[in-house]
């Protein structure tokens, strides 16, 4: 199989300039933090490691001045510590947040996902702007409470799925917008994720703390244990304490475009197949289906479905003879035309008209919409959330948690459906449980250790 065009999230890692000053940021509850009235925009860096190193790089290079810059392992760090030598540095984000408080206008979180909460809610209460990478956090309360705090203290937020910013899912929206789908019948997302390892059955062998790593708050608010390369750095992702699996990674990029133009809500059930069931880590591959009520576009409801572990949708028989589904995408099926789009919500173009053969028709609506993606300008992502910290609008950035909270929780019920793989799970919306299934209500929060208890 051809492999379709990877789009990697340092693609979107450009930056536009931006300059000034701005004051702290105001921590009245009720009240909408204070624009600054001279515009610059100082933040804190956790995680500066991997993508951290990026998302440092594209938050100053969209005009934030970084003034902290924090990691649990200063040796992954040591590129971005090399390139601000005069910046404090730390490996406990909350020694940084007590230091730097007053200094401060926002911080950027790029960590692994289980600490995601703890952090935000701390920089939240202290009235910062927050950057999240996604996944927003590890668990469906967990989102809850970053929403929950989002709301009370009146701060910017945005999650790290660049791809929402992009021309892209603009021309999806015009797409939908324009009723060339027509009615739509399926949707599919999918990633070759994970590239990491998944499927393990007993905890790693203990090993020896590197110097340095600051393993306490590494663990942070999950159940200490001892240190293992096969924990950090990035293998993470593949443990249940600590990620989310392929599905939290790619997700919140890949079914982006249809979670936004479909404007879907919370699933009623979900379901999963899955190469073993969810234990300590995420299995090797999944299938998760998750069906949905009907939404303004989409009057009889629609049924989404995620793959991961190189598992992919039947590639649509009437489709353009030189299409191939690639390694990551998202593929919407309407009764009048079928498009598809690659990662980070890439441009979609159509591979199919209805259910006819395939025909030159489909090469002219093609054309038709690569023209229109020449006039559709999306806007930096990280400058997005920059600007709007200096504006104090809470709208402005599209990922803001208002959308990124719901839409990350969707993808964690689909989680905790690959621990019990065959069974439907049925979800009440209203009440935020599972109505068939009280040992799946179990995995909705997850205890946290004293010095990293969850607080809005």
């Amino acid at each position: 199989m051809n492999r379709q065009h990877r789009v990697s999230r340092r693609h979107f890692l450009s930056a536009s300039a931006a300059a000034g000053f701005m004051i702290p940021a105001s921590r009245v509850l009720g009240q909408a933090v204070s624009a600054p009235p001279s515009g610059q925009f100082r933040f804190a860096k956790v995680g500066c490691g991997g993508m951290g190193g990026g998302d440092l790089n594209s938050t100053t290079g969209a005009g934030g001045i970084v003034v902290g810059l924090c990691d649990t392992d200063p040796k992954r760090a040591e590129g971005a510590y090399k390139k601000y030598p005069d910046v404090p540095k730390f490996t406990d984000y909350r020694k940084m947040l007590d230091r730097l408080e007053k200094e401060i206008d926002g911080v950027v979180i790029s960590t692994p996902d289980h600490t995601h909460a703890c952090i935000a809610l701390d920089a939240m209460r202290r009235g910062k702007h927050v950057y999240v990478q996604k996944p927003l956090a590890r668990t469906y309360e967990e989102c809850q409470l970053l929403l929950d705090a989002a709301r009370k203290y009146k701060v910017v937020t945005q999650m790290g799925n660049q791809g929402h910013a992009g021309a892209g899912l603009i021309l999806w929206k015009k797409m939908m917008d324009a009723g060339a789908f027509g009615e739509i019948e399926q949707v599919h997302t999918w990633s070759d994720r994970p590239i990491w390892p998944q499927g393990m059955t007993q905890p790693p062998a203990p090993e020896q703390t590197p110097e340095g790593f600051d393993w306490e708050c590494w663990i942070g608010p999950a159940e200490m244990r001892p240190f293992s390369g096969a924990y950090a750095p990035f293998k993470w992702r593949g443990w249940w304490d600590f990620g989310c699996g392929a599905i939290g990674d790619m997700a919140c990029h890949n079914m982006d475009p249809a979670f936004w133009i479909l404007q879907l809500g919370m699933p009623t059930s979900i379901k999963a197949e899955a190469s073993t069931p969810a234990g300590i880590a995420y299995p090797e591959w999944s299938i998760i289906e998750l069906t949905f009520p009907a939404t303004p576009v989409c009057p009889k409801g629609i049924k989404v479905v995620w793959y991961d572990g190189k598992k992919l949708p039947e590639r649509p028989e009437n489709a353009h003879p030189q299409i191939k589904l690639g390694t990551n995408g998202c593929l919407i099926v309407g009764s009048k035309m079928t498009a598809m789009g690659g990662s980070h919500a890439s441009p979609p173009m159509p591979i199919a008209l209805g259910k006819e053969a395939y025909s030159p028709a489909v090469k002219d609506a093609e054309r038709v919409w690569r023209e229109e993606l020449k006039k559709t300008q999306g806007c930096n992502h990280y400058g997005q959330w920059v600007e709007a910290c200096k504006a104090g609008d809470l709208k402005k950035p599209g990922s803001n948690f208002e959308y990124s909270a719901p839409m990350t929780q969707v993808l964690l019920l689909g989680c905790i459906a690959l621990r019990f793989p065959g069974t439907e799970l049925k979800w009440d919306a209203r009440r935020a449980r599972f109505t068939n299934h009280a040992e799946a209500n179990r995995w909705l929060a997850s205890a946290q250790r004293d010095g990293f208890k969850l607080r809005v």
